[in-house]
């Protein structure tokens, strides 16, 4: 396996073992995070820290499952599925919703960027509306 394509696995699958630590031992200090559909950024461990945080209180029951990767170099596209029962409070930059018990399976990429076996960059590319119509938030 390319030592890029390890990096950006242990990054996803961190998330569905519920490990968050194993993912922040391959994040560098100053990574910049952007998740596109929310505008949000977050930077370094402490920032993937508290977005894991948010996710889990949201979907307790959570899964990131890998579906491919695409490497060229320090580069790697990774796709993936995202599911979960929404039984937590989801807060975002577009505010916070209440739980409303339903499921969302949601498709989304990441592009991201590594050197010295860390994450220095990378941005998450999926549907917000998708999920807001899953878990009833929009019609």
């Amino acid at each position: 396996m390319h030592p890029t394509e390890k990096v950006v696995r242990q990054f996803h699958e961190s998330w569905d073992m519920r490990d968050p630590e194993r993912g922040v031992a391959v994040i560098a200090q100053d990574c910049q995070f952007e998740d596109v559909a929310r505008g949000e950024s977050q930077v370094g461990p402490e920032g993937y820290r508290m977005d894991y945080e948010r996710w889990r209180r949201a979907f307790p029951d959570g899964e990131v499952k890998v579906t491919n990767v695409i490497v060229d170099g320090d580069r790697a596209v990774v796709e993936f599925v995202n599911r979960g029962t929404h039984t937590g409070p989801l807060e975002s930059s577009l505010g916070i919703f209440e739980p409303t018990g339903r499921q969302q399976e949601t498709l989304y990429c990441s592009v991201m960027r590594v050197k010295n076996g860390m994450v220095v960059e990378g941005r998450d590319y999926y549907d917000a509306a998708t999920i807001a119509r899953q878990l009833g938030l929009v019609a």
